[in-house]
């Protein structure tokens, strides 16, 4: 099925549609490699990027969330990925669980806490030098982080609507 172009609607430039994607699977492996290289603490030793991930966004939204919550947040579609790193979180006495009826909520533990306070002690010596460069030269991160926001939804939708239009 080929869907017709609207009249009137801007045509974008496929390569520089590539490129934009090509920037952002850059960026994301550079993150995860960043966070992975913060999980190779004494601390933290064998947790994976999405572990941290997990805890991080445990202290900083600093309330008791549910596995569900924070893949949601995250936009994971596989929640035993998020079960088993918040499991594996609890083992390490970073997270806490508590059941309340038939739902488990997750909260960060002090020494969860604590890992998130060297995280950003890190960032701020390794990462904001950098970023404040790109900040000096004008750029807006609060305008970035809408942009990015708007591509993910930009992208959800698009799988959606690929989803439900695939053939049998």
């Amino acid at each position: 099925m080929t869907r017709e172009r609207e009249p009137g609607a801007l045509k974008l430039d496929p390569e520089q549609l590539s490129e934009m994607e090509l920037s952002l699977t850059v960026l994301w492996n550079s993150v995860r490699r960043w966070l992975s290289q913060r999980s190779n603490s004494n601390a933290v030793s064998g947790l994976s990027d999405l572990d941290i991930f997990l805890l991080h966004l445990l202290v900083y939204r600093n309330r008791q969330l549910r596995g569900v919550d924070l893949a949601f947040a995250l936009s994971i579609d596989d929640l035993h990925l998020v079960s088993y790193s918040l499991k594996k979180l609890t083992r390490a006495g970073l997270t806490t669980s508590t059941r309340q009826g038939k739902e488990v909520f997750y909260a960060a533990t002090d020494q969860g806490r604590e890992n998130f306070a060297t995280f950003q002690s890190d960032r701020q010596r390794y990462l904001e030098p950098a970023m404040a460069h790109l900040v000096a030269s004008k750029l807006d991160l609060k305008a970035l982080n809408a942009s990015l926001r708007a591509l993910s939804g930009v992208y959800e939708q698009a799988a959606r609507s690929a989803a439900s239009t695939r053939d049998p």
